[in-house]
């Protein structure tokens, strides 16, 4: 499976070009739960219509300009794990996948929060400049956002803060010790730092998302035992005196 794009090229969409655009699986958890199911979620919001076509354009640009090429990254990453690939190829695989996930992550996924009406840039200063932007952030709704204190904080701490230091070191060329960044290189530390990633963006996105659903409604999480394996929907709805239902 693949998946194709197509422009408005005039006329009626039966003659409009179609072209392979990546050979990536439509049913990858990453697109499914970020491109697919934040876009229905959306659409099940009451965002006014005109900005919800902006953030629907920004949260594919996630999916599109940052975790695509990076999964396409991650999938060289996996080839030259079996085969004989010269050192310099092997280490660009692992930064072009840095720089493409931090993009997603850093720079794309913000901009579709800011058309929610949420600032996250707090997330990506120091601890204390952080710390007190969490703060105002949680501030803004106490009893809806007061769950982002100990998740932003565990981002940070458990993989956030290590990738932005190695993609700074790429970018900038600083004078750390690039021995201290051995690991980075390596497949399964590349895997894990993709799901990190692509699932912390899905759940904030999802969460604030849900901020904008009608009374009555509220966001619910999909077991993984329930998941259709051709396309792993992870979020639902709940309404009230009515059983959640997957989205």
């Amino acid at each position: 499976m693949a998946i194709h794009s197509t422009n408005d090229s005039g006329g009626p969409p039966s003659g409009w070009k179609i072209q392979l655009f990546a050979n990536i699986s439509g049913s990858e958890p990453f697109v499914v739960q970020v491109a697919i199911q934040m876009t229905e979620l959306v659409d099940a919001s009451m965002i006014p219509e005109a900005k919800r076509d902006e953030l629907r354009e920004a949260i594919l640009a996630i999916t599109f300009d940052g975790l695509m090429p990076a999964f396409e990254h991650l999938k060289q990453i996996r080839a030259s794990a079996r085969e004989n690939v010269p050192e310099l190829n092997r280490r660009q695989n692992y930064e072009d996948f840095t720089i493409s996930l931090w993009r997603a992550y850093k720079d794309l996924m913000p901009r579709a929060v800011k058309l929610m009406g949420f600032d996250i840039g707090f997330l990506f200063q120091n601890d204390t400049i952080f710390e007190k932007g969490l703060t105002a952030f949680v501030s803004a709704r106490p009893k809806d956002l007061t769950p982002f204190r100990p998740y932003l904080r565990a981002q940070r701490d458990k993989w956030q803060n290590e990738l932005a230091r190695f993609r700074n070191f790429l970018e900038h060329k600083s004078d750390a010790n690039p021995s201290a960044f051995k690991s980075r290189y390596e497949p399964s530390h590349a895997e894990e730092l993709f799901d990190a990633a692509w699932q912390a963006i899905a759940e904030v996105l999802a969460a604030l998302i849900s901020m904008h659903f009608p009374p009555g409604v509220t966001l619910v999480e999909i077991p993984p035992e329930q998941r259709n394996a051709a396309l792993p929907r992870r979020f639902g709805f709940a309404m009230e005196g009515i059983p959640p239902s997957g989205v």
